[in-house]
Parts: structure tokens; sequence; C-alpha cells
């Protein structure tokens, strides 16, 4: 947590963003957005759009890579997992039609968000609606994780100064 006392903001946003990319962090940027709203004088109006820029950024990247080299690989090594051309054919005309409440959804299940933009990417769903569920889903997920570090932040001022 050192990282965001020393670079505030901006280090919450390249935890997020590098997260999102796909770069493996050992603490999920759930406690870091929370553990920035719990500091004393964490702003709103800073963290909420700081976490949904880092978000769309990061995770735009890792659409982008798939989009380029997923459906190629699925198609040729799908063979090896079982993963035929008509199951493909049937994943991505069900990612055409479920697309945007997928992505929303799956953004906000822990352990399902960084595989979120790789199948949005792997079965070519429109930028634009993966963009736009993306945001929806990160300002959920920003405003979901900044309540809980406030609380608990509250509690633990309380808490030091009580007793």
């Amino acid at each position: 947590m050192e990282i965001l006392s020393q670079y505030s903001y901006l280090g919450l946003f390249f935890i997020i963003f590098a997260e999102e990319a796909g770069v493996p962090i050992p603490i999920p940027g759930d406690i870091f957005i929370a553990a920035a709203a719990a500091l004393p004088k964490s702003n709103y109006f800073i963290i909420v759009p700081t976490v949904v820029l880092a978000t769309l950024i990061g995770s735009t990247i890792l659409f982008t890579v798939s989009r380029k080299i997923g459906n190629p690989l699925v198609k040729k090594y799908g063979k090896y997992i079982r993963f035929t051309p008509e199951k493909l054919k049937k994943v991505e005309s069900w990612f055409k039609k479920h697309g945007g409440t997928a992505i929303a959804i799956g953004r906000l299940v822990p352990g399902l968000r960084i595989i979120n933009p790789i199948a949005a990417g792997t079965f070519k769903i429109d930028y634009k609606t993966f963009w736009f569920y993306t945001a929806i889903a990160a300002f959920i997920w920003a405003n979901v994780y900044f309540a809980i570090g406030k609380f608990f932040g509250g509690i633990l001022t309380f808490l030091t100064h009580t007793y």
C-alpha cells in the first residue's frame, strides 16, 4: 500500500492500468481502490474517474491484442482443447447477441474481469459495445470499492480517535 501513500492517485492509476492490461498483480485492484478511499483526504471525484480511465485504457490494450491474435489462436489450437469450429461459431454468435450484458456482468465478477476483454476481443465484439459496457461496469466497481474503503476508513478513524 506504500505506492498509494507515495504516489497517491497516479499510483492507483498505474496499479489498475497494469492489472487491466493483464499484468499479474499479487493484490487485487479492488483492495487498492478501497485503500485509496480509506485515506483521510481521499477525493471521490478523483478516485472514481481515475479507476474508470485506468480500466478503460488497460482493458483496451488486452481487448486489442486479443482481437488481433485471439481468434486465429483459437482456430489453430482450439482442437487441442476440443474447441471445434462449430463451437467457435456458437460462442461468437452468443457473444454478438449477449456481448454487452456479458461484458458488464463479467467485469463485476472477481476472476472474470481480466478474462472479459480477452473473450470480447477474441470473439470480435464491437469496440464501442466493449467500451460502453466496460465503462459502466468500471464505474460501478469503483463506486462499490470506494464505499467499502470509506466505510472501513471511517471505522478505523473512529477507533483510533476514541481509544
